[in-house]
């Protein structure tokens, strides 16, 4: 399901992270220090991941972030 986000004062990167389910695609507006901070739980979700187990490789991906799939939003994909 694709999701378009509402930054206001009560976003929360890792909010956002919590709720999403295999398969959703969340379209934050466009920001590069938000795209950055976006990018970096993305990384620590991923890591945190592979350590317990849930990945198998280094290679393997649970969220994957990408500003060129939607201009203007960094979107937010949940692959596992």
């Amino acid at each position: 399901m694709e999701k378009e986000i509402v930054v206001d004062e009560s976003y929360q990167t890792s909010k956002l992270f919590d709720k999403m389910k295999v398969g959703d695609i969340y379209k934050v507006p466009y920001n590069k220090s938000r795209h950055v901070g976006i990018k970096s739980e993305a990384a620590r979700r991923n890591r945190d991941a592979r350590l317990t187990n849930k990945l198998k490789s280094n290679i393997d991906l649970m969220f994957r972030v990408s500003e060129t799939v939607n201009p203007g939003y960094t979107s937010i994909i949940r692959l596992k």
